[in-house]
């Protein structure tokens, strides 16, 4: 199967040109506005059939590519923040009326899945068709299709039970995680044969970091330790590529900011100690009163550099269940939140407050995460002084309370500190994926703390249901086949 035929490519493009007249004409002078390089031109009102077949239209695409993804991934952030157990999202109109997207089954697949159709016929034109005298950055540009295409295929095989591609057979996460890897594979061969560069848009001071840092993703997803850690090696202190957001008239908002911090549609929770279940389907055994590894508010650390108790309750400066020693901990810089009036439901409790502008950038591969891959993968003392490397650059207690011959105790640390260094950034999520002897996930069981609403079953996700009808390779009955029973979402 061919996952990146221009023909099946083309046979799609109509009904993309038809939202991308709409995505372009709203988007393009935001994402121009951020431009100072190799993608600085005037987009046209519409994503014609000349922009798709004629090398002059090869920027165009480009800058296609990334607004579809980038767009989809700021809405993806904040649906991601309700199953990181971060709180309960809302839906409100006028403030009344609000419904939620917190636990449920469904992907932004269509979304990303446009954004990986447009790269992969545009790296097959650029390969195949369109030569560098007829595409000035013609090198770039395949790097970039491949990156963004990996990108795609990253999140899938990190998030979904099975993915479809152009109507074909279903591939598990191993095989879109494999294909990730093979995009992002070629991404570093086309940057290694034309020179490391800047990605546009101020996305990232390096495209081969940026390459090496989303393979490092799809790596530890997969279970590859040893290629991951390689990876990881390769993304240098204080490197981030980011998702790009834009104030202004016309908007790219930062969602998280706007609809929590700004507008107050997300109430941020504390541990979670009001939800009553069946026990771990993992383990057997029953879920604690209050569930490890929950709860954004107040988080603390106490002058050993502890975290994490030994129970899996975080430690905290305020708050219920918290123990004597926890009054010496410090504040935790990195999950900021504030007291707000939550919209929709009209109660006084707590907001996110990670981002600070609707303006503000979103990371996608950021330099922590990098180091929090090589502290699992290397373990024991290495993890801990890894540790201490984030710690320090946050001005936070270093560990030494640790210790390295007691893996379940770095491992506990491992987890914590990802899930505060990578607040609301999408990513803790797939730590809960790869921890689900440890981690809660509600499997279609109580409703929400404030709005009532029932808790759907979310573990992995699935593909639209039309997909499964509409492709002759797939019905139904294959929903949720492909992924493990420890991460497959109840279906209904």
């Amino acid at each position: 199967m061919h996952m990146n035929s221009f023909p099946e490519y083309a046979r799609t493009a109509h009904w993309m040109r038809r939202a991308l007249a709409v995505l372009v004409t709203g988007f393009s002078l935001a994402v121009l506005g951020a431009c100072s390089d190799v993608l600085e031109v005037d987009l046209p009102a519409q994503l014609t059939d000349e922009a798709l077949v004629d090398p002059a239209g090869a920027q165009t695409q480009v800058n296609t590519i990334i607004t579809h993804f980038q767009n989809t991934y700021n809405d993806y952030v904040w649906e991601i923040h309700g199953r990181e157990d971060g709180g309960e999202v809302y839906l409100c109109s006028g403030g009344t009326d609000c419904g939620h997207f917190q636990y449920n089954y469904q992907f932004r697949f269509l979304d990303f899945m446009t954004a990986r159709s447009f790269a992969a016929g545009l790296h097959d034109k650029l390969e195949n068709e369109w030569t560098a005298d007829q595409v000035s950055n013609r090198a770039r540009f395949l790097a970039i299709a491949s990156l963004y295409e990996g990108a795609v295929f990253n999140l899938m095989g990190s998030t979904m039970c099975e993915v479809s591609v152009d109507g074909g057979p279903l591939m598990s996460p191993a095989a879109a995680l494999g294909m990730a890897e093979d995009r992002l594979t070629r991404a570093l061969g086309e940057i290694g044969s034309s020179g490391d560069f800047e990605m546009p848009f101020d996305i990232a001071s390096s495209a081969q970091a940026m390459a090496y840092g989303l393979r490092a993703q799809a790596r530890w997803m997969a279970g590859d330790g040893s290629g991951a850690l390689a990876d990881a090696q390769q993304v240098p202190q204080g490197f981030v590529a980011y998702v790009t957001r834009d104030p202004g008239d016309p908007v790219r908002r930062n969602k998280p900011y706007y609809a929590g911090t700004f507008i107050h549609y997300g109430e941020l929770y504390d541990v979670i100690d009001w939800w009553e279940g069946p026990p771990n389907p993992v383990t057997g055994a029953p879920w604690p009163d209050v569930i490890p590894f929950t709860g954004y508010l107040n988080l603390g650390i106490l002058p050993d550099g502890r975290a994490i108790r030994a129970d899996g309750i975080p430690i905290r400066t305020a708050g219920d269940h918290r123990m004597m020693d926890e009054d010496a901990a410090v504040p935790d810089s990195r999950v900021q939140h504030m007291e707000a009036e939550i919209q929709g439901v009209g109660v006084e409790s707590f907001v996110n407050a990670r981002y600070d502008a609707e303006g503000a950038d979103i990371p996608l591969v950021n330099w922590k995460e990098m180091v929090l891959i090589r502290a699992e993968v290397e373990g024991g003392q290495r993890a801990i002084d890894l540790v201490n490397e984030l710690r320090a650059a946050d001005g936070l207690p270093l560990v030494t309370y640790a210790n390295p011959g007691d893996a379940e105790e770095i491992r506990y640390m491992i987890i914590e500190e990802r899930r505060r260094a990578l607040f609301l950034e999408a990513r803790y999520f797939m730590t809960k994926l790869q921890n689900p002897d440890l981690l809660w996930f509600p499997r279609d069981v109580g409703a929400t703390l404030r709005g009532g609403h029932q808790l759907q079953g979310g573990v992995r996700f699935l593909m639209p249901d039309n997909e499964y009808h509409l492709n002759e390779n797939t019905t139904i009955a294959d929903r949720a086949t492909l992924c493990d029973p420890a991460t497959r979402p109840v279906v209904f």
